[in-house]
Formats: C-alpha cells, structure tokens, sequence
C-alpha cells in the first residue's frame, strides 16, 4: 500500500488558518502577521506569503497593499452578495443530488443532525458552525460535481466570517430545527418543495443576522491558530 502524499508547511499552515476562520477563533479583521506566522510555524516570510495567497485566493484572506494580511472583513453588502449565491448554487446543487441519494447519505445527513443538536444543547458555538457546513456540504455531496462543490465550500467559509461578524448571540443563525425540517422535505423525493424549503432557509440564516460589524478583539495569533482539529 502506498504512502499517502507528505502535507508540506505552507498546507499545513493554510489548512490550519482556514480551520480557525472555519471556527471562528479567527475573527473577520484580524491581522495575519508574516512574521508571527514564520515563528509560528518555524518558517521564512516567503512560505508564509505562499500560503496567506492562496487563502486569498479562497476569498478568506484580504491582501492589502502597505497593511498586509488580515482575515475578510465582509461588508454588509457582500454578507447579501455571498447568501444569495449560496441559495442560487445550493438550490441547483439539490436538483442534482436529491435523485442521488442513497440510503447512505441519508443516513450520514442524519448523523450530522444529531452531531448539530448536541452542540447546541452544549452551547458550543463554534461545533454549531462546523456541523451547519457539514450539513449543507453533504447535502450537496452526491450531486459529485467537484467545481461546484469546491466553489460552495468557499461559500460556507465566508458564511462564517460573516456570522462571526454579524451573528447575535442570541440564537444560532443556522438553527437545528431549520435542518430537521428540511430533511422532512428531502425525504419526500420531490425537487421542487426540496428547493423551496433550502431557499427558505438559507434566506432565514441571513435574516437572523445583524448587519452592523461590532468591534472585536481578539488573543494572540497562535493561541487562536490551536485549536481543536477536525475528524
């Protein structure tokens, strides 16, 4: 059996920093120091720049000329811009997997349903972000079109930048009980209503937030850079 490929610094590192923004342990507007990086990572200043790009690429990073790098700080205006693409493409995606699915995959959305109401009867915030992606990646999974699937992924990293940014605390901006409901739908085999209630939900995840940035503050780069790692 071969060796699986060696995971080089600068993936490693652009793996760890997306994983943080993914959690939210980096905040939207933080600073991503060249410097601080190379130390972290026992790295030069190019390797860092190699990685903090290609996040930039990804639409996590924003490179600014004489400021650096620091985490997407989204507007309001591209808050609405990135919802409204995730309902045209996640919509499109549905039409596609819905006659896809298997046993399988039901029962794997069934899982991260379970996975997401136990982080919020844990009031963990930042498992409720990660097993909302995992839901709606998985729905989207046996459409098996890997650009599109690439492209939503983007979507939901920047979707939660955003709710770091303009959550309220007060409820989950990608409620449990919105995922329950729309497996019900899914179950019943048929597109159309399928459609609907996803269009519905993603409109609501983005009516629950509010669209004025507070300031934040935020801890030391490497301490926000350890954090839990995914299965």
């Amino acid at each position: 059996m071969s060796e699986a490929p060696a995971v080089s610094i600068d993936q490693r590192m652009r793996a760890d920093i997306a994983e943080a923004i993914f959690d939210q342990r980096l905040a939207p507007g933080t600073r991503l120091s060249e410097a601080g990086l190379g130390e972290i990572y026992g790295v030069s200043r190019t390797v860092v720049r190699k990685a903090l790009f290609h996040l930039a690429a990804d639409k996590l990073v924003d490179i600014r000329p004489n400021r650096g790098a620091i985490v997407w700080q989204p507007s309001p205006a591209e808050a609405h811009e990135v919802f409204t693409a995730r309902r045209v493409l996640e919509t499109s995606l549905l039409a596609e997997s819905l006659p896809c699915m298997t046993p399988t995959d039901h029962a794997e959305l069934d899982r991260i349903l379970a996975a997401d109401i136990a982080a919020h009867e844990a009031g963990d915030r930042q498992a409720m972000i990660r097993a909302s992606g995992d839901f709606h990646r998985r729905l989207a999974a046996p459409a098996n079109n890997s650009v599109l699937l690439a492209f939503l992924d983007e979507l939901i990293g920047r979707s939660s930048l955003i709710v770091a940014l303009y959550d309220t605390r007060d409820a989950a901006p990608c409620a449990h009980h919105d995922h329950a409901a729309l497996l019900a739908d899914i179950a019943t085999g048929d597109v159309a209503p399928a459609q609907a209630a996803l269009a519905a939900h993603l409109r609501d995840c983005q009516d629950r937030l509010v669209l004025d940035a507070p300031a934040t503050e935020t801890p030391a780069l490497a301490d926000l850079l350890r954090g839990p790692r995914r299965a």
